[in-house]
């Protein structure tokens, strides 16, 4: 890697999201962009990132590389900066360097063999719902403190996020006419840890709108756009909780 240049917020954004379910993960650079894909220790929660150049204020690379990081560590670094505020990278034999205005700080880089990249697995599903960021991330709070799962309905009329437990429940319902977007040819739904939602979804405030993807106890895929412009793109996968 010769040189990146990328704005802070977009960064922190892009550190935020992927430390909702590691602590370390492996970037991979090539001439389209930087790719990204993590999974947690207990393969529930699946997070997939496309960061194209056209993202960066300055893109420059030699060859194909991979580079793995401490998230804490770097978003550490990126805490010296304000939100407004670039940073330009630079990889420096095992150490990345950032340069932060008057400020400049470098990291030690993992192992890369120690860094493991999933794959993607193969899930599909014809039904799908578009829903505002804001309207989802509210119907996730009422439930917050009702259970640690949230049942997901989807009908040709409506979406319901609904939680329940012995002293409380909570119920989000959103008419078709309210969501940007629906298809679904019958009633499916199915039940969702709660705490991996509510970490994704805190952590992408630039993202307007959410794909929502299931059926009947199936993973829950989630496609979203994120950072300046919308150039960032992310995939979100969630396996079922049974009931």
């Amino acid at each position: 890697m010769t040189a990146l240049n990328i704005s802070v917020r977009n960064l922190r954004e892009l550190a935020d999201l992927l430390n909702t379910v590691v602590g370390e993960a492996k970037f991979k650079f090539d001439k389209a962009g930087m790719l990204v894909r993590v999974v947690d220790p207990a393969h529930v929660a699946m997070i997939n990132a496309e960061v194209p150049r056209e993202a960066f204020v300055e893109y420059q690379i030699d060859s194909d590389e991979e580079i793995a990081l401490d998230l804490e560590k770097l978003k550490n670094v990126l805490k010296l900066a304000g939100s407004n505020d670039n940073v330009f990278v630079r990889k420096t034999n095992d150490k990345l360097k950032f340069e932060l205005g008057t400020v400049s700080k470098s990291i030690t880089l993992l192992d890369n063999s120690i860094v493991t990249v999933p794959k993607i697995p193969q899930i599909s599903s014809e039904s799908f719902l578009v829903i505002s960021r804001g309207d989802f991330e509210r119907g996730l709070k009422a439930a917050e403190d009702v259970s640690d799962a949230i049942k997901f309905t989807l009908s040709p009329e409506e979406f319901t996020a609904k939680s329940a437990s012995d002293s409380e429940d909570s119920e989000m319902t959103i008419p078709k006419d309210m969501l940007k977007e629906i298809k679904c040819s019958g009633m499916i739904k199915s039940l969702y840890p709660l705490e991996y939602l509510l970490k994704f979804v805190k952590s992408i405030p630039s993202s307007e709108t959410l794909k929502l993807s299931f059926k009947d106890d199936y993973p829950l895929t989630i496609e979203f756009n994120f950072g300046g412009a919308g150039l960032m793109k992310g995939l979100f996968l969630l396996a079922p909780r049974t009931e």
